[in-house]
Parts: C-alpha cells; structure tokens; sequence
C-alpha cells in the first residue's frame, strides 16, 4: 500500500508541473528562509551561557534620575561598589569583579601602539571560566605587573614566537611599567557581551593622580561591575534591597536632589542585571560591544513565520483549487473500498513529499546565501549538518510543512462523495472552499504590503537620520586622537598650528571628544538668587577659540570665545590662594539655555550663573553666546543640554576641515604628527563615516528586511499566478463563448483582472492601517524621525507595488486564454 501512495504521489507531481514547480519553489524558500533566521536566532539566544557560572552572574546598572533633564542611564556601576556590595550582600554574593576601560601607550621595542585594555580584580578569573591556553591566569591577575593577553593579542605582538615571559611597557595615568605575559587564554567567542584581550590586575594606589575617577560614587566612568550570587533565585532580593545599599553607602550631593528630604536611591538607582539577558535587552550606553536587540529578534521569527505562511498558503490554494481535477480519482478510490482516513494519509504523504522535495531545493538555497547573510548582518554563522539540533529542526520544519499545508486540502479531497462526483459533471468546488481560497490571498497580501511599507519606513528613517542636519557639518572632517597624551601636551598647540600650514587644512579646533563618543560630565548650574529653584545638570565639553570654524556652527545669539578677550572662559584655580569664587564667561546650547529657565537665547545673553568646582570653589559666569542644539552624541538619543568651556586642560581630540582628497590629508597629516613625536600613535577617523556607523545596524536590518519582502512578494505572486493559470484554464469554454457572444479580448481580460484584484484591494484597506500604527510605534524610540505624514506615500506606493505585480502575474494567462480562438474553446471538453 505505501508503495501505491508513493507512485500516486510521484505522478501526481510529474503530471502538474506548473503546480507542483510553485509549490517546491515556494516552499524552499520559506525553509530556507527559516533555517536562516533559526541560525540568527540561535546564535542572538546562545549569548553569556558557555559561562559555567552564567545563571548566577549579573551587572550593576545605574541610572541617574535627576530634575530638569532627561535619565541617564549606564551600564556601569561606581568603582565602589565592588566592594560595597560584596560588604552589604554576605549572604547572597560569593564575589564581586570590576573592568575599568584604559587607553594606554604600549610600546614594544621601538613601536608604539595605542591599546583598548582591561584593568580588572583576581575575581575575574573565578567568575568567568576563560580557556588558558598558555600560562596561570590567577598568577596573572593576582600580579601587578603582570598581563593575561588573548591569542589575537599575543600574536599581535610576538607573532608565533613564545609570549609567555615576554614584557611589554605600558604608559597609563600615573603607571609607566613593564608588564610580562603571564598567561594567554583563547580569543573570546562572538557570542559573549564581553570584549577584551588584555587584563591587568587594578590597584587604586597605582593612580594617585586619577583616584578622583576611582574611588568616588557620581564618577560611572564605564566601570563595569560584575556580581556572582549563590544562587539564580536571589536576583529578585537583591535588585529590592540594592536601594538599601544606596542610601546606606553612596555619598550624593544634595545641591543636585529635588529636596534635602529625597532619598539618594530615588535620584541614584542601582539594578542587578542578569548576564544572560545583557546582549539582548541594553540597559543603557556603555557596553564593551554593540549589543543585539530583542525586537530585532522578534522581528525575524515573525518574518520567518510569514514567509513559511504564505509558502502554505499557495500549497493549500492550488491544491483545493485543482480539487476538481481529483474528484474522480477520489470516487472511483472510494467506490472500491478505500476508507478517508486512508486517502487522508495517502493526500498528507504527498505533501510531506513536497516539503521534503522542497527541504532539499531550500538546503542549496541556504548554502548558497549564507555568506551574503553573514555579511549582511555581520556574523559569522555556520551551517553544521553534524549539529543534532540542526538536524531536529529540519526534521520538525518538514513535519510541521507536511501537515500545516497539506491537512486541509487532504480534508477537503478525502470528504467527496463518490455518487455526487459520478453523477455530475458540474464542479465539485464549494463556495466555503472558494471564499476560504480568497481569504487566504488577501492574508497573503496583507503580509506583503505591510512588510513594504515596514522596509520603506526603515529604510527611509536611517537615510534621514544619517542625512539631516545635526547642528554641524559632518563632511570633510578629520579627527586626531591622542593629542592630549602626555608626550603631546606641551606641543599640542604646536602641532596645530603646522596642521593648519597643509594647504588643504582650512580649519582646525580642539575638542574635548570626539561626535558619537559616549562621554559625558555632568555640571550642576545655577541663577544666582534662585538656587535649586532654577537649575539644571548640564553636560559639559571643552573647547578651545576656533571650535565654531572647525565644525561649522553658527550662534544663535551673543559671540563665542575671543581672543581678543582675555577674561573669556574659566581662570585656572590657585590651591594656594585664599581666593574661593573666580569669574568668567561661559556658553551654553539652546536647551542648556531651556532647562535654566530662560525665554529665549537673546534673554541669556549678559545674565550669570553659578557653578562650584569641588567644594570650596565657586565659579560665577556670564553667559556670553548661545549655539544651536548640535547632536555630537549620538542622534540615536535625544539631545542633551551642554555647556561649552573654553578649557586648554580637556582638549583631547583635534578636528581638521578640509577640503580635497581624503587619503592625501591623512598622509600629510601622519607626517606632521610623525615630526612631533614616536612615542604616541597616529590614530584618526572620519566623523561622517563615525556617524554613518551609528546606523550600520540598521542599514543592515533594512536590507535583511527588504530581501526577506522581496521573497514573500515573490512568493505570493508565484502562487497567484499559479491559481491564475488554472482559474483561466477552467473558465476556457465560458471565455469561448463570451467571444462567440461579442466579447473583446479587452473585456475578458479586464473580467479575469478584476476577479483577482479584488483581494489585493482588500488585502490595502488591512494592511494600510495596521502598518501605520506599527511603524509610528517603531518611530516613537527615534528622538531625531521621519514625519508621520511620510507613511501615506508609503502606504500608497506599496499598493501601488502589489496591484501592479499582482496584474503581472495575472495578466499573461488571462492574455493568453483570451486570445485563444472561441472553436478551440467550445470543443475544450
């Protein structure tokens, strides 16, 4: 009998090929569709858990909840806590590790190069179960002087010889050592929320001179704090009495709470994130490397829901639409004793042999878009065949194909009554199975237009963003790093100034960072005579006289810092002088300008306000300028309230206006820094290619997007046009005699092109709104967005798009048949 169902559905499937070409196609490629997307989400899914103490680990976060300005929210935790919360939690927490980010100067004989390092506790190597290749990784990190490097690291350095041993100096703040490798463990792998390659013990006492940043509470700096409790269950506990803590331990100023009696914990709030939730679910800025998304994630398992949908969807269309053709078979199988469950089986095996036929077409299709894929979206997934949980899920995904398309129309075939189907000639199509029929194309469609309009929509926002105008001019800027190293300070100016010599250099100004750098100070300002009545936390960056010419900035109202003024900007402070209140002058952006209550620009110009620089200073400043709001952090984020110092002390970048060849510059450029110094490295970036960077992720998501609607479009189509074909196959004597009557090729075609738009124009009226309400929901997160008006076009364009390939597809067969002579249609049957 099996033997039987196999040849039946062998030459079921030889005998239509036009069907059974849509189906197979179809349905490859909404496997190969998903199996593509499983790879993506596995990996997104599989992130933190090779740690063997992953369901126990967390990261304190912290969010700042000040008056007057918006959260801010890090991922990092002050440098005490570490110690803080070991203190607090005895009973919870078995320890406690910091990573606090350096930039040191590594030098290796005559070379020198600038690092991303790590300086962490003995901790780490407990909590995180790094691979040691080479060496003792608790030696290491129990030694001051001594490194645990990453195989990428050591080979930079030391190529295939031995680097255990071997010593590298290291300039950092106030340490100037030699540290020898001690230990060399493998790289980390891409799916882990860490990222580092080189780890040296910390010591406080090694940074006298920067204790300031390490061992106070309102310094985050990008310290990361990692906690391993006893248990995964105490993580709720924690995260309740993690206020306790506060309140108890951090010391924060009051001037900067909303009343003496508030509690720090409601300005200054600490929560325990668990590891593995870390890359899917950022809490803030601040992460060693860029996270994933959630949504993102959500996104995809939608799309690959949907694509697989529609494959089965054409599946079950074309096989209840050629019901008719398998009515007799059906009677004549009945008539002989066969029993429906028996046909239901025979019906469900031919399309679990279609799915696998089209398992098998999808596996090449993911063979070969899998490198295209990858680099789409910037991974480096694999495809295993050895991998058991691959193989499970191919073997569910053609189950679940098997059945989902293949359950109806084995229902619907399998119910025939033998004298009905005999006895008549008429279909025996019923008007239920031809409304479900039209259902499932206008669901079809109403998935295709809306993933249009999602993909226009993403498209469209990250071309705006990375294209509107952010208060300066992006193009044609070249910044420097490390200018404010210690072998540069006192030539820094120096260096300027023979940059400027390059005839393409048409400006040059120092910078406290550089645009889309996470960085932020905060400064409490206040009006004189108003106190906390009128004040704001402001974000500050130093500048120097030629910052406006350099990015290109006009004033909103007043004059930027002058040299022709030498009371302008922040007098030095002198320790020794019985002095405590110093004057100056001081500019501020728009919505500095806002948050301090004043009606407009021009309003603020002349007016004071007051700032302390530790606690016996105090700092009175008249307002002489105001700029527009410029987004230097990320446009991601909404724009911030800043205050620019004229401040020589925090000139850490230098950024250069050209004009001319790029390449040309930087050569030119890397000589002069050449002739300065040896000792620090030449390091630069482009702030418009910094800035497009920003959206690379999604740039990738619209074109992930825009790949997987062309398919679902295809897809649909494809099953249109199959129903097409067959519809006006069946309708070949009606369309005979409609011409014997008088009927132009014209009219037929536009009776047949109707039937089918029908659906199409339904499936608009569903889609448009829907869409909409998603896409303004998606828009909300973006503080610099499209305008809600631009979906209507977008709406609009992509009906336009459906109707007009879903006529294509349509309309070569309605064509086709119409032009057929009326004799050759009449003796049809």
């Amino acid at each position: 009998m099996f033997q039987n169902y196999l040849k039946t559905a062998f030459r079921v499937l030889i005998k239509n090929r036009l069907y059974s070409a849509i189906n197979i196609f179809g349905l490859a490629v909404g496997m190969a569709t998903c199996i593509l997307i499983m790879l993506f989400v596995r990996d997104e899914l599989s992130y933190d858990h090779q740690w063997a103490h992953a369901d126990t680990i967390g990261r304190i976060n912290t969010s700042v909840r000040i008056p007057g300005r918006a959260s801010f929210v890090s991922v990092s935790a002050s440098s005490p806590m570490k110690e803080a919360v070991e203190i607090f939690f005895p009973d919870e927490v078995v320890r406690a590790t910091r990573f606090i980010p350096m930039h040191p100067i590594v030098r290796l004989n005559d070379k020198a190069f600038a690092e991303d390092m790590y300086w962490t506790d003995p901790e780490t190597a407990q909590m995180f179960d790094l691979t040691v290749l080479k060496g003792d990784i608790n030696a290491a990190l129990a030694d001051k002087a001594s490194l645990a490097v990453s195989e990428r690291f050591a080979r930079k350095y030391f190529g295939d010889n031995e680097p255990i041993g071997r010593v590298l100096n290291i300039k950092v703040y106030d340490i100037e050592r030699d540290y020898k490798i001690a230990a060399v463990f493998e790289d980390l792998p891409d799916n882990t929320s860490l990222d580092f390659e080189a780890l040296a013990r910390f010591d406080l006492n090694d940074f006298p001179t920067a204790r300031g940043g390490f061992d106070t509470w309102l310094n985050l700096g990008e310290h990361l704090v990692y906690v391993q409790l006893k248990n995964s269950e105490m993580f709720g506990s924690v995260n309740d009495r993690l206020a306790d803590l506060v309140d108890a331990r951090v010391i924060f100023p009051d001037a900067m709470k909303p009343s003496p009696e508030t509690k720090t914990s409601e300005v200054y709030i600490q929560t325990l994130q668990p590891l593995k939730d870390i890359h899917l679910n950022p809490a803030g800025m601040g992460e060693m490397k860029p996270a994933g998304n959630i949504q993102t994630v959500r996104i995809f398992i939608a799309t690959a829901g949907l694509v697989l949908l529609i494959a089965c969807i054409n599946f079950m269309n074309l096989a209840t639409a050629h019901a008719t053709q398998r009515a007799r078979e059906v009677a004549l199988r009945k008539v002989v004793g066969a029993r429906r469950g028996q046909l239901i089986l025979q019906f469900l095996g031919e399309s679990a042999m279609m799915a696998l036929v089209g398992l098998t077409v999808g596996l090449l299709l993911v063979e070969l878009t899998l490198p295209l894929f990858n680099d789409l979206l910037n991974t480096n997934l694999e495809f295993l065949y050895s991998d058991g949980f691959i193989l499970l899920f191919l073997c569910g995904i053609t189950l679940t194909v098997g059945l989902l398309a293949g359950t109806y129309p084995a229902l619907i075939l399998s119910g025939f009554l033998p004298a009905r189907v005999l006895a008549s000639a008429r279909s025996s199509e019923t008007a239920g199975s031809m409304s479900l029929r039209n259902l499932l194309v206008v669901l079809q469609f109403v998935i295709s237009i809306s993933l249009i309009i999602a993909t226009a929509t993403v498209y469209s926002q990250s071309y705006y963003v990375t294209h509107t105008d952010l208060g300066y001019s992006k193009d044609n800027v070249l910044v420097l790093n490390n200018v404010s190293h210690e072998f540069m300070a006192d030539s820094r100016e120096a260096l300027k100034q023979t940059i400027l010599e390059i005839p393409a250099v048409t400006s040059a100004g120092f910078t406290d960072y550089s645009p889309i750098d996470i960085h932020e100070r905060l400064t409490l300002f206040q009006i004189p005579k108003q106190g906390l009545s009128q004040s704001a936390m402001i974000s500050s960056q130093g500048v120097d006289h030629d910052f406006l010419d350099a990015w290109k900035v006009p004033l909103l109202a007043g004059r930027f810092y002058q040299r022709d003024f030498a009371a302008d900007g922040i007098p030095d402070i002198v320790p020794e002088a019985a002095q405590t209140r110093y004057t100056g002058t001081v500019v501020f952006n728009e919505e500095a300008i806002r948050q301090l209550g004043f009606a407009s620009p021009e309003a603020a110009i002349g007016r004071h306000v007051t700032t302390g620089f530790g606690p016996a200073v105090t700092f009175n400043l008249e307002i002489i300028g105001v700029t527009p709001n410029i987004y230097f952090q990320s446009p991601k984020k909404p724009i911030r309230a800043e205050v620019f110092f004229l401040s020589k002390l925090r000139h850490n970048t230098l950024a250069i206006r050209y004009d001319g060849q790029p390449f040309d510059l930087v050569s030119e450029v890397q000589q002069v820094w050449n002739s300065f110094t040896n000792k620090v490295p030449f390091q630069y970036e482009f702030v418009d290619e910094t800035i497009a960077a920003e959206f690379e992720k999604e740039q990738s998501l619209a074109m992930v997007l825009a790949g997987f609607s062309l398919i679902i479009i295809l897809v649909a189509c494809l099953g249109l046009y199959g129903l097409a074909a067959f519809t006006a196959e069946q309708r070949t004597k009606e369309i005979g005699i409609r011409k014997v009557m008088g009927a132009s090729v014209a009219n037929i075609v536009r009776l047949l092109l109707w039937q089918f738009s029908k659906p199409v124009l339904t499936a608009n009226l569903i889609a448009w709104p829907l869409s909409a309400w998603m896409m303004l929901r998606w828009l909300e997160g973006f503080p610099i967005r499209l305008d809600s008006w631009v979906l209507v076009p977008f709406c609009l364009a992509a009906g336009l798009v459906a109707a007009l390939i879903a006529g294509l597809s349509v309309g070569g067969n309605t064509a086709r048949v119409a032009h057929a002579r009326p004799i050759e249609a009449l003796r049809y049957e």
